[in-house]
């Protein structure tokens, strides 16, 4: 036998169909009895089991009890092993039809390789630089954990962790490889022995890599059999918790591999480089996060500024610091309060919202300009300048960033612009399941592929552009690939299952999100809306005191101030159901949809759920409350 591929599992079924099946079809290539697949489950509780076992009988699937980590269970999985190549696959890649064949020649032409990588592309499209690796050396780490490595990825010197010299495209020798495509000779692994269990998650294939090397053998990265690496499904890279998990597993090996002065540079290195990562994450989320409303701040501030110089200079006269501060400091208050409550940085940008946020914060300004003492103001008609200023100019902002970067920032439609590219088999089913997912208000296009150029432009006005798995791998990653180019929000739909798995854009439609409704309070409008209407509740509560009902008692002053600090909502989930977590996140329940009463039985809170979470509306809530807070 040729080849034994590993996939080790924990809770990420709609990932491990696509990887399944991407597989079985990849080995077919090789020829009868020459390929082995082995699934390990990592104790999952989504069914994952089930499913393998009753969809692919012909997997060698192994169940364990517990979660052992990932470098236990691959080596139950390699344990049972009969291929003359060992690979170890991650659950959330998708290979192409060719792969295990093209890389099985390059591998099997050179005898003194004994492990070896491929390119490998998120869901996005973006390349991923742990395809090819470095050895971890205490400068290397810190350059990788503090983030110095992105300012020159091309330098040995500073990106020595992702071997930064070499090309992404050039075929070379490496050190270290990854563990989510890892190509191994058997006859390598029993000279230098398996993953160290020692590793539960991340450092495992380091550790692997570098007792290869250390043995003689080569580390190859071959950059002509590119993989899907829908990276961070089932942990988030990057996130804090991350780098600490990662910096366990580079004390392990620096304990293993480093010794006397390395050993104790390894360690400040890496204390370093996570306080460093966590600075620089911290600061990265709020720009992300924040820039376009900061943008708007700086922009109204500079505009109110900028008017009162030129009305001073067309009046003839010099206006004191002090009021023009006063005029400054009240647009910019007026443009972020309404900015924030009716969502104007919300993406995809909605012009009616950025509008309406713009006129309230103007009409703002001008009130609380008039009511301003007379010796702190400047000019009336200034203060009517800068109103409309703060109606016109974010609109303009975000047309700005709508043309300069349409893979990022783009303008809401009326109604949703979904493309599916999928087999004529199935077309209709995925059809029927978008329009139960979006309603009526759609714009469908139906594509039996995307190969040419004229159905690629059919797709450009699409929001969302699902993808057919049945179509096989190598088309996925070209469509994948082309997403990244042409600004699309891919979405891979397994064979067997409903889901949209992937993406560009998370806000757009979230994968598990998409089978229940995503025009609910999967949306950030929606759920604002329902936070509007609690404050609003609040208020109420709190000028009119308890109610009269037998849930008077739930309409306390008390509850409705943590309402009014988002700690809890007036109605919320019921919960306990598998598969909860994929509902929005809402604060605390006092109160819950439906009835008020929390379910007793776990389908009817299933049902409750759903339908609340897909079908939310402040006036049906509105009616509810009134009738819990009198019944």
């Amino acid at each position: 036998m040729k080849l034994s591929v590993i996939v080790v599992s924990f809770n990420v079924k709609g990932y491990l169909s696509l990887c399944i099946k991407g597989a079985l079809k990849a080995g077919v290539r090789l020829g009868p009895g020459q390929f082995q697949l082995i699934v390990v489950d990592n104790a999952s509780s989504d069914g994952s089991v089930d499913w393998v076992a009753s969809h692919h009988p012909e997997v060698e699937l192994l169940a364990l009890e517990e979660n052992l980590g990932f470098s236990a269970a691959n080596n139950k999985g390699m344990e049972r092993a009969r291929g003359e190549w060992v690979l170890l696959l991650n659950p959330d890649t998708i290979v192409s039809e060719d792969t295990f064949s093209k890389v099985l020649d390059h591998a099997d032409s050179d005898p003194s390789i004994g492990g070896l990588g491929v390119p490998m592309y998120d869901g996005t499209g973006t390349w991923l630089p742990e395809s090819k690796r470095g050895i971890p050396t205490p400068w290397a780490s810190f350059c990788r954990l503090s983030g110095l490595w992105r300012f020159a990825p091309g330098s040995k010197r500073l990106n020595g962790y992702y071997f930064g010299h070499v090309p992404a495209d050039e075929t070379a020798d490496v050190e270290v490889l990854s563990g989510a495509f890892m190509w191994m000779r058997r006859k390598t692994l029993d000279e230098v022995g398996l993953l160290d269990d020692a590793f539960f998650m991340y450092g495992e294939d380091i550790d692997l890599s570098v007792r290869i090397l250390k043995a003689g053998w080569v580390n190859r990265y071959y950059s002509d059999a590119p993989i899907v690496h829908f990276k961070g499904e089932s942990t988030k890279k990057g996130s804090l918790s991350y780098v600490r998990i990662f910096h366990d597993a580079m004390r392990i090996f620096a304990q293993k591999h480093f010794a006397g002065g390395q050993a104790l540079a390894m360690r400040w290195m890496i204390r370093l480089g996570i306080r460093m990562r966590a600075i620089s994450a911290f600061l990265h989320a709020q720009v992300v996060r924040r820039a376009v409303p900061m943008l708007d701040l700086v922009l109204v501030a500079a505009a109110a500024w900028g008017v009162l110089e030129l009305h001073g200079k067309w009046a003839m006269m010099v206006h004191p610091v002090r009021p023009k501060l006063v005029l400054v400091m009240l647009s910019v208050l007026s443009v972020w309060w309404s900015g924030v409550w009716f969502g104007s940085a919300d993406r995809p940008f909605h012009r009616l919202r950025i509008l309406m946020a713009g006129l309230v914060g103007g009409l703002s300004l001008l009130i609380l300009y008039s009511v301003t003492p007379e010796y702190l103001r400047v000019s009336r008609l200034s203060a009517l300048i800068v109103a409309i200023f703060m109606v016109v100019l974010p609109l303009l902002l975000r047309g700005v960033l709508v043309v300069s970067r349409p893979s990022v920032f783009r303008w809401r439609t009326a109604r949703p612009h979904v493309g599916i590219v999928s087999s004529s088999l199935r077309r209709g089913e995925l059809a029927e399941w978008v329009r139960s997912s979006y309603g009526s208000s759609l714009d469908l296009t139906e594509l039996d592929s995307a190969t040419t150029e004229a159905q690629c432009l059919a797709l450009d006005r699409c929001d969302l552009v699902l993808y057919d798995a049945r179509l096989g791998g190598a088309a996925a990653m070209r469509m994948i690939r082309s997403g990244e180019d042409r600004g699309w929000d891919v979405r891979m739909v397994p064979e067997d299952m409903l889901l949209a798995l992937g993406g560009t854009r998370r806000e757009g439609a979230p994968a598990a999100r998409l089978s229940w409704g995503a025009d609910g309070l999967g949306r950030p409008d929606r759920r604002r809306v329902k936070r509007r209407f609690d404050v609003l509740s609040s208020l109420v509560v709190l000028l009119l005191g308890k109610g009269k009902g037998r849930f008077g008692s739930a309409f306390s002053r008390r509850n409705a101030m943590r309402v009014l600090r988002g700690r809890a909502t007036w109605l919320g989930f019921h919960g306990g159901w598998e598969g909860d977590d994929r509902l929005p996140g809402l604060p605390e329940s006092i109160l819950y949809a439906g009835t008020g009463s929390r379910a007793d039985h776990v389908e009817e809170a299933r049902r409750l759920d759903l339908r609340y979470a897909s079908d939310f509306g402040w006036m049906r809530d509105a009616e509810l409350l009134m009738n819990l807070r009198m019944d």
